[in-house]
């Protein structure tokens, strides 16, 4: 799943804007359309997600019947259709929806089977470890199949279509394999969750640890889908570089935060991880900040930023997934339920809001600028307003965004003597049970 959502949050703004020839603002329409979706979507399969039985399991049916769908889905995004501007617009909305409403399914599905896997809280720490470095290998290889196809196929259009293709394809296979793997974990015969709609929502949106969670989260991950989707525009239209050196740039980053997760899971188990992330929020705002003041063609010195700048890929995908389980525990011992399903819906909806925000204000910031769009790729010389707006959107605004996110890990109450003692109160409730 992290090949497609890497090529959304890279270059979903850029093939809009200069290939598709979408101006900045109706772009940004078509993915606030697709956002709104969003704020249905996630919400009502967090119902559905825990009242889910099959002869497949309560998690894996969702992997088996939504991988295809999911990959069809995603070429959609990235074909050009002979319309105008305003049948541009509903297409890539209703593409969006689509690859949306797929993705919630198969993502919470996915996601579901971690809490269940193990209950040690170190152990999820190198759970989500492997499993968030094995997504960051996803996406790189996808950039790298994007830099292979740009020195093959010239036409830009065509080179996005098959992009599109491939990896919509080849997403489904990870997808299988983990529903072929995670048997064991999955019962089919487990308990379903007997809340109704209403207080089922009640509950999630009551967890006062989930609520600080979700606010570091939605502020870490804005702050790295901005990131990525703005890297294209710094690279290409401040920097000065042509479409090869703009991927290398992006490689780097994604190859530095494979490097940095074994980092960031030591240092979640040496201290904890909501410390972890305190620490990586803050050396991320200095590399930020660092990148946003470099002089104009210093390619160099962008490459050594961009490396560094996987330390806060690193945290953003590892540390708040990681949490999510302990959260899950939390409400167990409040409601007697295993309600996996319901937080990782939530959580799913944080994190595609905080793609699609970070997405549709820049695009917003650029129009406001006089960013001018393209068609096929063509290079335009941009006004210096525009470019300025991209500087500030890969530095101040990850400044804040990241600041606000440290004040919501600060107040995350759980850490590892605190999990320890939920996991106490639950198995005594039980054995009182019995």
């Amino acid at each position: 799943m992290s090949g497609p959502l890497t090529i959304i949050s890279f270059f979903q703004l850029v093939f809009l804007t200069t290939i598709a020839g979408l101006p900045p603002a109706s772009a940004g329409l078509a993915i606030l359309i697709g956002r709104i979706w969003d704020a249905i979507n996630d919400p009502v399969f967090s119902i559905i997600a825990d009242k889910i039985k099959s002869r497949w399991g309560r998690r894996r049916v969702l992997l088996l019947f939504g991988a295809l769908p999911l990959g069809l889905a995603f070429c959609l995004q990235f074909l050009v259709p002979p319309f105008g501007e305003t049948g541009k617009v509903l297409y890539y909305a209703f593409a969006f929806i689509l690859f949306d409403t797929v993705y919630t399914a198969v993502h919470v599905g996915y996601n579901s089977i971690t809490p269940i896997a193990t209950k040690d809280y170190d152990e999820r720490g190198s759970l989500n470890g492997y499993r968030m470095g094995f997504s960051i290998f996803g996406g790189l290889l996808t950039i790298i199949l994007a830099t292979v196809l740009a020195g093959i196929i010239e036409d830009a259009q065509q080179r996005f279509a098959v992009l599109g293709i491939i990896i919509g394809l080849l997403a489904a296979i990870p997808i299988w394999i983990a529903f072929a793997v995670t048997k064991e974990f999955d019962d089919p015969n487990a308990p379903v969750n007997e809340l109704d709609a209403a207080s089922s929502v009640r509950a999630t949106l009551s967890n006062r640890p989930f609520w600080m969670l979700m606010g570091l989260y939605l502020f870490s991950w804005t702050t790295a889908s901005l990131v990525a989707t703005v890297l294209a525009f710094f690279a290409q239209f401040y920097m000065g570089m042509d479409e090869l050196q703009m991927n290398i740039v992006i490689l780097i980053a994604q190859v530095s935060g494979i490097i940095f997760i074994p980092f960031w899971v030591w240092m979640a188990r040496r201290f904890d991880k909501r410390r972890a992330f305190i620490w990586g929020c803050l050396s991320w705002m200095a590399t930020q900040i660092l990148i946003a003041f470099l002089p104009a063609g210093q390619v160099s010195l962008f490459y050594l930023f961009a490396a560094l700048s996987g330390s806060g890929v690193a945290v953003a995908y590892f540390l708040p997934w990681s949490m999510i389980p302990d959260v899950v525990e939390i409400d167990e011992l409040r409601t007697g339920q295993r309600r996996e399903g319901s937080f990782y819906a939530f959580a799913s909806f944080f994190q595609k809001l905080g793609t699609g925000g970070a997405i549709w204000l820049f695009s917003q910031a650029l129009a406001s600028q006089g960013f001018i769009e393209s068609v096929g790729g063509a290079v335009v010389e941009q006004p210096a307003s525009a470019v300025n707006a991209i500087r500030w959107s890969i530095g101040l605004v990850p400044l804040v965004l990241l600041g606000i996110a440290i004040v919501f890990g600060y107040f995350y109450p759980i850490t590892r003597e605190y999990h320890e003692n939920i996991k106490a109160q639950i198995a005594a409730k039980a054995a009182a049970a019995d």
